[in-house]
């Protein structure tokens, strides 16, 4: 909890270098300055309310940083279409990754750009990737999308939600979008986003995959959780640094 009585999460992306290529998985939220509204401040009694409910647009210095050009990247491989995780797929109406081809979940499409109003960012964003031909959708069950890296249907969250699957000698990383976007969702089943659509999917989701992430020291890497970004689940439900030996 932060000095404002809110809490903080992150908006992430990650890269992915290896033999099959350059991938990113999620696209970030664009350059995006969303001021925290006065009544939801009201709302929730707060005297001191941040200033942004949401501010982001740091992923292409973040792949500069790693010394990686948007025209390097071979792939993005959405979790599902909110706006926080395809927010740099187009700019000025063009490509952001030019040669980069994106999948994502099919059954995401009706609901959240056929079924949202025509102005909502998401859609005229996902309008124009359409138009430019860059969209994808993977392929129904479990299954390779580029060899190391596969996908598996996860509703709930969105009704086209996935979890990428990264495995490379004999062991598996996770990508889980926002499959979970709280520590706390780890024990309590009753944490959930106004973004779910169906809550108790999304709850019998996470407790199936974060139930098999434990019992098979998987690793996860989940969008919005902060440091450490990559954890497994202890013997006794708590949270562990992967990145720690």
């Amino acid at each position: 909890m932060s000095e404002h009585g809110t809490y903080q999460i992150r908006i992430g992306a990650h890269l992915v270098q290896g033999p099959a290529g350059t991938f990113l998985i999620d696209a970030g939220a664009g350059p995006l300055t969303m001021p925290f509204p006065s009544q939801l401040a009201e709302a929730n009694g707060l005297s001191n309310p941040p200033a942004y409910m949401a501010k982001a647009g740091d992923l292409p210095s973040a792949l500069a940083a790693a010394e990686v050009a948007p025209e390097e990247i071979d792939g993005i491989l959405i979790t599902h279409l909110h706006l926080d995780h395809v927010g740099w797929l187009m700019k000025d109406h063009v490509p952001f990754f030019p040669n980069a081809t994106v999948y994502y979940g099919a059954d995401d499409w009706a609901l959240l750009v056929d079924g949202v109003a025509d102005d909502d960012p998401a859609r005229t964003l996902l309008k124009q990737a359409e138009k430019a031909g860059i969209l994808r959708t993977y392929g129904t069950g479990e299954h390779d999308v580029f060899p190391g890296l596969s996908v598996m249907a996860t509703p709930g969250h969105t009704p086209g939600h996935v979890v990428i699957v990264l495995a490379s000698g004999g062991q598996q990383l996770w990508f889980t979008g926002d499959l979970i976007e709280l520590p706390g969702q780890l024990t309590d089943r009753h944490i959930h986003f106004m973004t779910d659509v169906d809550r108790e999917l999304a709850t019998d989701t996470r407790d199936r995959l974060l139930t098999r992430a434990k019992r098979e020291g998987i690793v996860i890497a989940a969008a919005h959780l902060m440091e450490p970004s990559f954890r497994r689940i202890t013997d006794d439900d708590t949270w562990a640094d992967a990145r720690l030996p």
